[in-house]
């Protein structure tokens, strides 16, 4: 099993995968960026065996200083699309490693993106943080009908 930290946390995948923290690749770092003011990244890239690829991006709400949610599913896709316009570039101009994963990545059948959330203590709290336009967004088990403080109908 290998394991990465990212933002504080463990994400541990099979010795078979291909993973990397992409936000830290010297490719996207040192050269793409540089193309395209504020340009983002996804946390993590994950290759399996069977040709599919996962985009994975880390939210931590137990921190004050997180991105609110408000705006969370357009970050997340500004994100992707970000990290998927660097990939046919790294495959031809990266480092050995980060080449190999995006040519890995770009005959890839499946795409995924996964986001993982780590929520603050107050729940409710979260959820008042967004904005009336992202609140039907959020799911189901963070609006305030799930939450314990709240009486069932």
């Amino acid at each position: 099993m290998r394991t990465l930290h990212v933002d504080g946390l463990n994400f541990t995948f099979p010795d078979a995968w291909d993973v990397s923290k992409y936000d830290e690749w010297s490719f996207y770092r040192n050269h793409f960026i540089k193309l395209c003011n504020g340009l983002k990244a996804v946390d993590v890239v994950a290759l399996s065996p069977e040709k599919a690829a996962y985009l994975i991006e880390v939210k931590d709400y137990r921190h004050p200083q997180t991105e609110k949610p408000s705006f969370l599913a357009d970050a997340i896709a500004m994100k992707v699309l970000h990290t998927l316009a660097v990939f046919l570039p790294a495959k031809f101009n990266a480092s050995e490693g980060e080449r190999s994963i995006s040519e890995k990545l770009l005959k890839c059948d499946k795409l995924n993106i996964v986001v993982h959330i780590e929520q603050c203590a107050r729940p409710r709290a979260c959820y008042e943080l967004c904005s009336v336009r992202a609140k039907p967004r959020v799911e189901f088990a963070d609006a305030p009908q799930a939450l314990p403080n709240r009486r069932q109908r």
